[in-house]
């Protein structure tokens, strides 16, 4: 590139990180606005083009400075702007790593900063309702992450090549974190409605899901007609979920191994969310005005209530080392099963884990399409796991409910889900996809 133009584009990327974070701290009336940071950048650009040594000196002089200033603010009984002035030492810096060349690691971090600077009201919001135990699962998160996950070697233990102590930690570390993710996003949401906890709490754990909802029409906190398609609800979320951990673990090997699973598992949430909004429609289009507005304030009045999450954090200990033991268990079953019995043993495996863990047995599935395993065991495997896990729902939810008529619409509602699924395999299986 022109040695010229390298250097125009240096300092207008320059002078558009300044402009970026300085017209968040300008929209929050703050006395360093635009001008200030886009100055800053250009400082940090110029002194490091100038001389890295120079560029050094400039940030120790932008830090004295700041400190200064809020020091005489404290002094006129002012309170300190600690986070503009971090804000506008970083800037200074992301001057310095333009100068180097680091173009996408300024602008990426000047992103990363205007967003935390523009979401302060959602992230004191968010951090407010997370509870000790929700706090000490991160901690328990990094620990498993970032302390026993190197510690485990790396290869087979075993003469048959079937357990690497690693490779089944980082899935226990990579399925742990999504569901934590899952359940910090239904501890912030559920509280809106009972169909975002059906959603969430699907992906989480539908069996447990299906618990609660069936509590509620039980004490009488739910209509019986919407119970079965809260449920529903559920169902396509653990759909959905099953199909995104195939294809997490099938994807460092080849992401089209994961393809004819998908093919079977798309047309059952397909079907599901069709179901859905079929009966959505229908129940507006027979709902008149007031009715509406009845069941709007009750809603309203229903959602500034607290809602408790209805599952435990799966960051707690014992929800960790259960999940490892019963994947640690799966892995040696089922491949113990493949090598005596062949496709047939692991499908076996897959469907009886899914009756514990349907999330067990998708990984479990993904993992082994990584590694060579047919397609057609496979895709059985996952359909009859799937199937497994929503028929358990449905007798799950008729035990809680005890009232056959919720337990029969659900099961009449999950039925074409089925078949879609039936259809789908059978015709995978024929066409040899």
């Amino acid at each position: 590139m022109n040695p010229l133009l390298l250097l125009a584009a240096k300092i207008a990327v320059s002078a558009c990180i300044g402009l970026l974070v300085g017209l968040e701290r300008e929209w929050a009336h703050k006395e360093a606005g635009v001008r200030t940071f886009a100055i800053a950048a250009l400082l940090g650009t110029l002194s490091y083009l100038v001389s890295p040594t120079l560029a050094l000196v400039q940030v120790s002089v932008v830090l004295v400075v700041l400190v200064l200033v809020n020091l005489y603010g404290l002094w006129k009984e002012q309170s300190p702007q600690i986070t503009t002035s971090l804000a506008l030492a970083v800037t200074n810096v992301l001057g310095m790593v333009v100068g180097m060349g680091g173009f996408f690691l300024a602008f990426t971090a000047a992103l990363v900063i205007t967003a935390l600077l523009s979401w302060k009201t959602e992230l004191i919001t968010f951090i407010s309702k997370l509870t000790v135990d929700e706090i000490r699962g991160v901690l328990l998160l990094g620990f498993i992450t970032a302390v026993i996950y190197p510690l485990l070697p790396d290869e087979y233990v075993d003469p048959w090549h079937v357990l690497n102590p690693r490779s089944i930690w980082l899935t226990v570390v990579i399925v742990s974190g999504l569901n934590f993710i899952n359940y910090v996003l239904l501890r912030q949401f559920g509280e809106r409605g009972i169909r975002y906890s059906a959603i969430l709490g699907g992906l989480v754990n539908s069996a447990a899901t299906a618990v609660l909802l069936g509590q509620e029409v039980k004490n009488g906190e739910d209509e019986e007609k919407d119970a079965a398609t809260n449920v529903l609800f559920s169902d396509v979320a653990m759909i959905l979920r099953n199909i995104l951990l195939v294809v997490i673990f099938a994807w460092p090997e080849n992401p089209a191994l994961s393809l004819p699973v998908v093919i079977i598992l798309a047309p059952m949430m397909l079907v599901g969310g069709a179901i859905i909004l079929v009966i959505t429609l229908l129940a507006r289009r027979h709902e008149d005005k007031d009715q509406q507005e009845e069941k709007k304030q009750e809603g309203q009045q229903r959602d500034g209530q607290p809602r408790k999450a209805p599952l435990r954090s799966p960051l707690d200990l014992r929800s960790v080392l259960t999940f490892g033991a019963l994947f640690l268990i799966l892995t040696v079953v089922s491949g113990g099963a493949k090598r005596l019995f062949g496709a047939i043993g692991f499908m076996a495996v897959i469907v009886v884990g899914a009756l514990a863990s349907a999330a067990s047995s998708s990984v479990l599935v993904g993992q082994q399409l990584a590694k060579g395993l047919a397609a057609n065991p496979a895709t059985i495997a996952m359909f009859l796991a799937t199937l497994v896990g929503l028929l358990e729902n449905v007798v799950i939810f008729w035990i809680v409910t005890k009232k056959p008529g919720p337990g029969m619409r659900l099961l009449l509602l999950t039925l074409p889900i089925a078949l879609a699924g039936a259809i789908a395999c059978t015709l995978a299986l024929l066409l040899g996809i």
